[in-house]
Protein backbone atom coordinates (compact mmCIF):
# COMPACT_ATOMS: atom_id res chain seq x y z
CA UNK A 1 0.00 0.00 0.00
CA UNK A 2 2.76 2.44 0.95
CA UNK A 3 4.61 1.78 -2.32
CA UNK A 4 1.47 2.42 -4.40
CA UNK A 5 0.90 5.67 -2.52
CA UNK A 6 4.49 6.77 -3.18
CA UNK A 7 4.19 5.85 -6.85
CA UNK A 8 0.99 7.88 -7.17
CA UNK A 9 2.60 10.84 -5.43
CA UNK A 10 5.54 10.76 -7.88
CA UNK A 11 3.54 10.14 -11.05
CA UNK A 12 -0.20 9.44 -10.89
CA UNK A 13 -1.23 6.74 -13.36
CA UNK A 14 -4.36 4.71 -14.05
CA UNK A 15 -2.52 1.47 -13.28
CA UNK A 16 -1.24 2.68 -9.89
CA UNK A 17 -4.69 3.83 -8.83
CA UNK A 18 -6.23 0.54 -9.99
CA UNK A 19 -3.68 -1.53 -8.07
CA UNK A 20 -4.11 0.50 -4.88
CA UNK A 21 -7.87 0.10 -5.29
CA UNK A 22 -7.40 -3.68 -5.32
CA UNK A 23 -5.31 -3.44 -2.14
CA UNK A 24 -8.02 -1.39 -0.43
CA UNK A 25 -10.61 -4.04 -1.39
CA UNK A 26 -8.47 -6.71 0.30
CA UNK A 27 -8.46 -4.57 3.45
CA UNK A 28 -12.27 -4.06 3.28
CA UNK A 29 -11.70 -0.32 2.87
CA UNK A 30 -14.39 0.01 0.24
CA UNK A 31 -14.74 3.79 0.25
CA UNK A 32 -11.08 4.34 -0.66
CA UNK A 33 -11.22 1.44 -3.12
CA UNK A 34 -14.07 3.12 -5.00
CA UNK A 35 -12.28 6.50 -4.90
CA UNK A 36 -9.07 5.05 -6.40
CA UNK A 37 -10.93 3.04 -9.04
CA UNK A 38 -12.79 6.20 -10.05
CA UNK A 39 -9.51 8.12 -10.41
CA UNK A 40 -8.13 5.27 -12.52
CA UNK A 41 -11.08 5.37 -14.92
CA UNK A 42 -10.72 9.14 -15.26
CA UNK A 43 -7.10 8.75 -16.39
CA UNK A 44 -7.67 5.68 -18.58
CA UNK A 45 -10.93 3.68 -18.61
CA UNK A 46 -10.24 -0.02 -18.10
CA UNK A 47 -12.28 -3.10 -17.31
CA UNK A 48 -10.30 -3.94 -14.16
CA UNK A 49 -10.79 -0.44 -12.71
CA UNK A 50 -14.54 -0.50 -13.41
CA UNK A 51 -14.77 -3.99 -11.91
CA UNK A 52 -13.05 -2.84 -8.70
CA UNK A 53 -15.31 0.19 -8.59
CA UNK A 54 -18.29 -2.14 -8.88
CA UNK A 55 -17.04 -4.45 -6.11
CA UNK A 56 -16.54 -1.50 -3.78
CA UNK A 57 -19.94 0.01 -4.54
CA UNK A 58 -21.64 -3.37 -4.09
CA UNK A 59 -20.03 -3.80 -0.66
CA UNK A 60 -21.22 -0.29 0.24
CA UNK A 61 -24.75 -1.23 -0.89
CA UNK A 62 -24.66 1.32 -3.71
CA UNK A 63 -26.16 -1.25 -6.05
CA UNK A 64 -27.17 1.11 -8.86
CA UNK A 65 -23.63 2.55 -9.03
CA UNK A 66 -22.20 -0.97 -8.86
CA UNK A 67 -24.39 -2.07 -11.77
CA UNK A 68 -23.25 0.86 -13.89
CA UNK A 69 -19.60 0.04 -13.15
CA UNK A 70 -19.98 -3.66 -13.98
CA UNK A 71 -21.78 -2.73 -17.21
CA UNK A 72 -18.84 -0.51 -18.21
CA UNK A 73 -16.42 -3.35 -17.42
CA UNK A 74 -18.51 -5.70 -19.56
CA UNK A 75 -18.33 -3.31 -22.51
CA UNK A 76 -14.53 -3.06 -22.24
CA UNK A 77 -13.69 -6.73 -21.66
CA UNK A 78 -15.65 -9.33 -23.64
CA UNK A 79 -13.72 -12.38 -22.24
CA UNK A 80 -14.93 -11.46 -18.75
CA UNK A 81 -18.55 -11.19 -19.90
CA UNK A 82 -19.79 -14.16 -17.89
CA UNK A 83 -18.40 -12.87 -14.60
CA UNK A 84 -19.65 -9.32 -15.20
CA UNK A 85 -23.13 -10.56 -16.19
CA UNK A 86 -23.26 -12.52 -12.94
CA UNK A 87 -22.41 -9.39 -10.93
CA UNK A 88 -25.01 -7.38 -12.87
CA UNK A 89 -27.64 -10.00 -11.98
CA UNK A 90 -26.67 -9.67 -8.33
CA UNK A 91 -27.08 -5.90 -8.52
CA UNK A 92 -30.48 -6.31 -10.18
CA UNK A 93 -31.57 -8.66 -7.41
CA UNK A 94 -30.52 -6.22 -4.68
CA UNK A 95 -32.13 -3.24 -6.45
CA UNK A 96 -35.35 -5.22 -6.84
CA UNK A 97 -35.21 -6.14 -3.15
CA UNK A 98 -34.82 -2.47 -2.19
CA UNK A 99 -37.78 -1.54 -4.36
CA UNK A 100 -39.94 -4.26 -2.80
CA UNK A 101 -39.00 -3.11 0.69
CA UNK A 102 -39.78 0.51 -0.12
CA UNK A 103 -43.07 -0.45 -1.75
CA UNK A 104 -44.10 -2.38 1.37
CA UNK A 105 -43.15 0.60 3.52
CA UNK A 106 -45.30 3.00 1.51
CA UNK A 107 -48.34 0.81 0.68
CA UNK A 108 -51.51 2.29 2.20
CA UNK A 109 -53.76 0.13 4.37
CA UNK A 110 -56.52 -1.69 2.45
CA UNK A 111 -59.91 0.01 2.46
CA UNK A 112 -62.88 -1.61 4.19
CA UNK A 113 -65.38 -3.42 1.99
CA UNK A 114 -68.50 -1.33 1.15
CA UNK A 115 -71.69 -2.03 3.07
CA UNK A 116 -74.83 -3.39 1.42
CA UNK A 117 -76.51 0.04 1.38
CA UNK A 118 -73.46 1.56 -0.27
CA UNK A 119 -73.23 -1.13 -2.95
CA UNK A 120 -76.83 -0.55 -3.95
CA UNK A 121 -76.28 3.19 -4.58
CA UNK A 122 -76.61 4.40 -8.16
CA UNK A 123 -73.50 4.05 -10.28
CA UNK A 124 -73.50 7.80 -10.92
CA UNK A 125 -72.72 8.40 -7.25
CA UNK A 126 -69.51 6.36 -7.39
CA UNK A 127 -66.16 8.10 -7.59
CA UNK A 128 -64.88 8.57 -11.16
CA UNK A 129 -62.66 5.69 -12.28
CA UNK A 130 -60.25 8.02 -14.03
CA UNK A 131 -59.46 10.09 -10.92
CA UNK A 132 -55.69 10.46 -10.42
CA UNK A 133 -54.20 8.28 -7.70
CA UNK A 134 -52.93 10.10 -4.63
CA UNK A 135 -49.21 9.75 -3.81
CA UNK A 136 -48.41 6.86 -1.51
CA UNK A 137 -48.25 8.16 2.07
CA UNK A 138 -45.09 8.12 4.11
CA UNK A 139 -45.77 5.70 6.97
CA UNK A 140 -43.13 6.37 9.66
CA UNK A 141 -43.60 3.12 11.56
CA UNK A 142 -42.98 1.08 8.40
CA UNK A 143 -39.77 2.83 7.30
CA UNK A 144 -36.75 0.74 8.20
CA UNK A 145 -33.09 1.66 8.43
CA UNK A 146 -29.91 -0.37 8.03
CA UNK A 147 -26.26 0.33 8.72
CA UNK A 148 -22.79 -0.86 7.82
CA UNK A 149 -19.32 0.35 8.66
CA UNK A 150 -15.80 0.70 7.36
CA UNK A 151 -12.59 1.47 9.22
CA UNK A 152 -13.30 5.21 9.17
CA UNK A 153 -17.07 5.63 8.67
CA UNK A 154 -20.44 4.35 9.82
CA UNK A 155 -23.15 4.61 7.17
CA UNK A 156 -26.86 4.56 8.00
CA UNK A 157 -29.37 3.99 5.18
CA UNK A 158 -33.01 5.01 5.72
CA UNK A 159 -35.04 3.11 3.13
CA UNK A 160 -37.56 5.74 2.06
CA UNK A 161 -37.98 6.30 -1.67
CA UNK A 162 -38.54 9.51 -3.65
CA UNK A 163 -38.22 11.84 -0.68
CA UNK A 164 -37.64 15.49 -1.70
CA UNK A 165 -34.26 16.79 -0.56
CA UNK A 166 -35.75 19.96 0.91
CA UNK A 167 -38.03 17.85 3.13
CA UNK A 168 -35.09 16.29 5.00
CA UNK A 169 -33.39 17.94 7.97
CA UNK A 170 -30.42 16.45 9.77
CA UNK A 171 -28.47 17.34 12.89
CA UNK A 172 -25.10 15.78 13.70
CA UNK A 173 -23.63 15.86 17.19
CA UNK A 174 -20.63 14.10 18.71
CA UNK A 175 -22.70 11.21 20.08
CA UNK A 176 -26.04 11.65 18.32
CA UNK A 177 -27.61 11.97 14.86
CA UNK A 178 -31.16 13.22 14.30
CA UNK A 179 -33.05 12.98 10.99
CA UNK A 180 -36.49 14.45 10.32
CA UNK A 181 -38.56 14.08 7.15
CA UNK A 182 -41.41 16.57 6.97
CA UNK A 183 -43.65 16.34 3.87
CA UNK A 184 -46.87 18.39 3.81
CA UNK A 185 -50.06 16.36 4.42
CA UNK A 186 -48.05 13.34 5.52
CA UNK A 187 -47.01 12.05 8.97
CA UNK A 188 -43.63 13.37 10.10
CA UNK A 189 -40.82 10.83 10.29
CA UNK A 190 -38.03 11.20 12.86
CA UNK A 191 -35.05 9.02 13.65
CA UNK A 192 -32.81 9.82 16.62
CA UNK A 193 -29.68 7.69 16.93
CA UNK A 194 -27.64 7.71 20.13
CA UNK A 195 -24.35 6.43 18.76
CA UNK A 196 -22.07 3.68 20.04
CA UNK A 197 -18.98 5.91 19.88
CA UNK A 198 -18.10 9.50 19.09
CA UNK A 199 -18.07 10.98 15.60
CA UNK A 200 -16.67 14.14 14.02
CA UNK A 201 -19.88 16.10 13.53
CA UNK A 202 -18.31 18.62 11.13
CA UNK A 203 -17.27 15.80 8.75
CA UNK A 204 -20.55 13.87 8.76
CA UNK A 205 -22.61 14.07 5.57
CA UNK A 206 -26.19 13.61 4.37
CA UNK A 207 -27.23 12.39 0.92
CA UNK A 208 -30.78 11.97 -0.38
CA UNK A 209 -31.31 9.64 -3.34
CA UNK A 210 -34.29 8.12 -5.10
CA UNK A 211 -34.05 4.87 -3.12
CA UNK A 212 -32.86 5.99 0.31
CA UNK A 213 -31.58 8.68 2.66
CA UNK A 214 -28.01 8.09 3.72
CA UNK A 215 -26.03 9.37 6.72
CA UNK A 216 -22.26 9.08 6.43
CA UNK A 217 -20.79 9.41 9.92
CA UNK A 218 -17.03 10.01 10.28
CA UNK A 219 -15.67 8.07 13.25
CA UNK A 220 -13.59 10.07 15.71
CA UNK A 221 -11.48 7.00 16.37
CA UNK A 222 -11.02 4.59 13.47
CA UNK A 223 -12.00 1.01 14.12
CA UNK A 224 -14.94 -1.33 14.46
CA UNK A 225 -18.10 -0.52 16.43
CA UNK A 226 -19.82 -3.39 18.23
CA UNK A 227 -23.27 -1.89 17.57
CA UNK A 228 -24.77 1.20 15.96
CA UNK A 229 -26.28 2.70 19.09
CA UNK A 230 -25.01 3.24 22.61
CA UNK A 231 -24.08 5.99 25.02
CA UNK A 232 -21.23 7.38 22.90
CA UNK A 233 -18.49 5.98 25.12
CA UNK A 234 -17.85 2.77 23.19
CA UNK A 235 -14.31 1.79 22.19
CA UNK A 236 -13.53 1.03 18.56
CA UNK A 237 -11.66 -2.24 18.13
CA UNK A 238 -9.23 -3.43 15.46
CA UNK A 239 -11.27 -3.93 12.30
CA UNK A 240 -9.22 -6.96 11.26
CA UNK A 241 -9.57 -8.80 14.55
CA UNK A 242 -11.84 -11.82 14.19
CA UNK A 243 -14.43 -12.09 16.96
CA UNK A 244 -15.51 -15.64 16.12
CA UNK A 245 -14.68 -18.56 13.89
CA UNK A 246 -17.56 -17.98 11.49
CA UNK A 247 -16.48 -17.02 7.97
CA UNK A 248 -17.12 -13.38 7.05
CA UNK A 249 -19.22 -12.72 3.96
CA UNK A 250 -17.55 -10.70 1.20
CA UNK A 251 -20.91 -9.12 0.35
CA UNK A 252 -21.09 -6.46 3.07
CA UNK A 253 -24.62 -5.72 4.19
CA UNK A 254 -26.36 -8.18 1.88
CA UNK A 255 -28.67 -10.73 3.46
CA UNK A 256 -28.83 -12.97 0.43
CA UNK A 257 -27.25 -16.44 0.22
CA UNK A 258 -25.03 -15.66 -2.75
CA UNK A 259 -23.23 -19.02 -2.58
CA UNK A 260 -26.46 -20.77 -3.54
CA UNK A 261 -27.28 -18.11 -6.13
CA UNK A 262 -23.79 -18.40 -7.68
CA UNK A 263 -24.23 -22.17 -7.96
CA UNK A 264 -27.61 -21.71 -9.63
CA UNK A 265 -26.26 -19.11 -12.07
CA UNK A 266 -23.34 -21.32 -13.06
CA UNK A 267 -25.73 -24.21 -13.68
CA UNK A 268 -27.92 -22.02 -15.89
CA UNK A 269 -24.88 -20.74 -17.81
CA UNK A 270 -23.73 -24.30 -18.45
CA UNK A 271 -27.19 -25.21 -19.74
CA UNK A 272 -27.25 -22.27 -22.15
CA UNK A 273 -26.65 -23.38 -25.74
CA UNK A 274 -24.32 -20.96 -27.54
CA UNK A 275 -24.84 -20.25 -31.21
CA UNK A 276 -22.73 -19.33 -34.22
CA UNK A 277 -19.11 -18.36 -33.60
CA UNK A 278 -19.54 -18.61 -29.84
CA UNK A 279 -20.62 -22.25 -30.19
CA UNK A 280 -17.58 -23.02 -32.36
CA UNK A 281 -15.21 -21.37 -29.88
CA UNK A 282 -16.81 -23.32 -27.04
CA UNK A 283 -16.28 -26.57 -28.95
CA UNK A 284 -12.58 -25.79 -29.44
CA UNK A 285 -12.20 -24.81 -25.78
CA UNK A 286 -13.81 -28.07 -24.64
CA UNK A 287 -11.57 -30.12 -26.92
CA UNK A 288 -8.45 -28.28 -25.75
CA UNK A 289 -9.32 -28.52 -22.03
CA UNK A 290 -9.88 -32.30 -22.21
CA UNK A 291 -6.97 -33.09 -24.57
CA UNK A 292 -3.59 -34.62 -23.70
CA UNK A 293 -0.30 -32.74 -24.08
CA UNK A 294 0.36 -34.00 -27.63
CA UNK A 295 -3.07 -32.92 -28.87
CA UNK A 296 -2.63 -29.47 -27.34
CA UNK A 297 0.79 -29.06 -28.99
CA UNK A 298 -0.70 -30.07 -32.33
CA UNK A 299 -3.55 -27.60 -32.00
CA UNK A 300 -1.24 -24.74 -30.98
CA UNK A 301 1.34 -25.31 -33.72
CA UNK A 302 -1.10 -25.93 -36.56
CA UNK A 303 -3.27 -22.94 -35.74
CA UNK A 304 -0.44 -20.46 -35.11
CA UNK A 305 1.91 -21.38 -37.95
CA UNK A 306 -0.88 -21.67 -40.52
CA UNK A 307 -2.16 -18.20 -39.75
CA UNK A 308 -5.38 -19.57 -38.32
CA UNK A 309 -6.35 -21.62 -41.40
CA UNK A 310 -5.58 -25.11 -39.99
CA UNK A 311 -6.47 -26.70 -36.64
CA UNK A 312 -5.24 -30.26 -36.24
CA UNK A 313 -5.21 -32.57 -33.22
CA UNK A 314 -2.73 -35.11 -34.68
CA UNK A 315 0.73 -34.31 -33.31
CA UNK A 316 2.33 -37.12 -35.29
CA UNK A 317 1.30 -35.32 -38.47
CA UNK A 318 1.76 -31.74 -37.32
CA UNK A 319 5.28 -32.02 -35.91
CA UNK A 320 6.76 -32.75 -39.38
CA UNK A 321 4.82 -30.07 -41.26
CA UNK A 322 5.84 -26.52 -42.04
CA UNK A 323 2.54 -24.70 -42.41
CA UNK A 324 4.24 -21.37 -43.03
CA UNK A 325 5.57 -22.67 -46.37
CA UNK A 326 2.47 -24.62 -47.33
CA UNK A 327 -0.21 -22.11 -46.47
CA UNK A 328 -2.07 -20.39 -49.27
CA UNK A 329 -3.97 -17.12 -49.18
CA UNK A 330 -7.71 -16.92 -49.97
CA UNK A 331 -8.68 -16.06 -53.55
CA UNK A 332 -7.80 -12.49 -54.45
CA UNK A 333 -5.31 -12.12 -51.56
CA UNK A 334 -1.68 -12.88 -50.92
CA UNK A 335 0.47 -13.64 -47.88
CA UNK A 336 2.88 -10.87 -47.07
CA UNK A 337 5.51 -10.62 -44.35
CA UNK A 338 6.18 -7.31 -42.65
CA UNK A 339 9.31 -6.21 -40.86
Amino acid sequence: MRCYTQAIALEPSADSYAKRSAAYLKLNNHLDAVADATESTKLEPSAKAFKRMGLGCFALQEFESARAAFTSALELDAPAAREMKRWIRKCDAEIASECEGAAMATTPAPQAAPSASTSSAPAAAAAPAAAPAAPAPLVPEKIRHEWYQTQTHTVVSILARNVPKDAVEVSFEETKALVAVDIPDMPKYELCLHLFAKVLASECKLSVGTAKIELKLKKKVAGKWDTLEGDGSGDATDFNTATDDAPRSVYSGSRRNWDAIDTDLKKKEEEEKPEGEEALNKLFRDIYSKADEGTRRAMNKSFQTSGGTVLSTNWGEVKEKDYEKERTAPDGQEWKKWG
